[in-house]
């Protein structure tokens, strides 16, 4: 039935998470700490001296509205990409612009305090 189309394609999305995006953001885990760090140093006096929850909080809000800076991270991450990979991301574009900043925020700010540091 037609219904049974859309279930693929979350599944297969799923594994591109878990065999190709996951390696890419732990390969580029330095630079996209380093890059968010530097953003921070511009936009945000003061950083390094915030309490761990307000500077987790702090990078959570501006990694998911600042669209500059979100484009940057998404580039950072998918100019990785092998052609194949590339090709199924910009086929599944939106569910997988969507995981890969899900992944990018967890991971900034599960590393809130090397943030903080770099800063």
């Amino acid at each position: 039935t037609g219904d049974a189309a859309p279930e693929p394609a979350v599944s297969d999305v799923e594994a591109f998470l878990h065999r190709t995006l996951r390696p890419v953001l732990k390969l580029q885990n330095d630079p996209i700490l380093a890059l968010v760090a530097a953003d921070l140093c511009k936009r945000v006096p003061g950083f390094a001296a915030f309490a761990p929850d307000d500077a987790r909080e702090r990078l959570v809000s501006m990694l998911k509205t600042d669209a500059r800076l979100k484009r940057v991270l998404l580039g950072l991450v998918l100019g990785m990409l092998t052609a194949d990979e590339l090709a199924f991301a910009v086929e599944n574009d939106a569910e997988v612009r969507r995981r890969v900043m899900m992944l990018v925020v967890e991971r900034v700010r599960s590393q809130a305090e090397a943030v903080q540091a770099r800063g």
